[in-house]
């Protein structure tokens, strides 16, 4: 599952980037034919990540995309949750943005079905039209990320960045089994890409240290807002 994401530079990972507790390593396992990961677990709120990845800027290329059998479905199925949480009055005045936006699939079909969404990423160039560029705007009434915070070596700054930019912040991420081996799929080592999974108990932590409410479904949608949930919203994420 790949896509061209905001990968942030590398910061020392031998302590939880998300409560600073104590982390041990679980496996390592051969990346892209060449690196050899290891993947951490955090004691206290257990985050799993791989332990410094040097070769994360560089695994974004075209050549690898052809691993990311999914996308234009995964974008479609994003594209109509984000949809789904504006009621018909509210969509015709509302401003998203798709931050990590790729090719910009998920940002077209938006702005396609009446609501003004922009994109952003300094890695691609989006080969879907996306309408009026995004830094005309300071507040969004919503930002999502679709599979960009498993590329995130600090998640927190991220998440963090992100919320100050809109009230409520949307992210899509793969909650791990109880136990990863190392044939677990999203690790996805024949593209280095995936660096970052977050099991649930992880999302309420990120939560607590930003202040923020957390709604999620266990599975695959998770969203952090600095407002109380709205019933829409509770029932969304059920």
């Amino acid at each position: 599952m790949m896509k061209c994401a905001t990968v942030q530079p590398m910061v020392d990972q031998t302590v939880c980037k998300i409560c600073n507790a104590k982390t041990s390593e679980l496996f390592d396992f051969l990346l892209l034919q060449q690196h050899l990961a290891k993947l951490r677990q955090c004691s206290n709120c257990g985050f799993e990540f791989i332990e410094n990845p040097i070769w994360l800027a560089d695994s974004f290329l075209s050549s690898l995309n052809q691993f990311d059998v999914g996308s234009a479905d995964r974008s479609l199925i994003v594209a109509g949750f984000v949809r789904s949480l504006f009621s018909r009055k509210q969509a015709s005045r509302v401003k998203v943005l798709d931050f990590g936006g790729g090719d910009g699939l998920a940002t077209r079909t938006l702005r396609d079905s009446g609501i003004d969404c922009r994109w952003e990423d300094p890695y691609c160039r989006p080969v879907f039209a996306v309408g009026p560029d995004q830094s005309e705007i300071s507040q969004f009434d919503l930002v999502f990320m679709s599979e960009v915070a498993l590329h995130l070596t600090d998640p927190l700054e991220m998440i963090k960045s992100l919320t100050a930019r809109s009230d409520r912040l949307l992210m899509t991420a793969v909650v791990p089994p109880e136990k990863i081996g190392t044939d677990w799929w999203y690790l996805m080592p024949q593209t280095g890409q995936h660096v970052a999974f977050y099991p649930v108990e992880t999302l309420r932590w990120i939560a607590k240290r930003l202040s923020l409410h957390l709604l999620t479904d266990g599975r695959f949608f998770h969203q952090f807002s600095t407002l109380r949930p709205s019933f829409l919203e509770r029932v969304m994420f059920k």
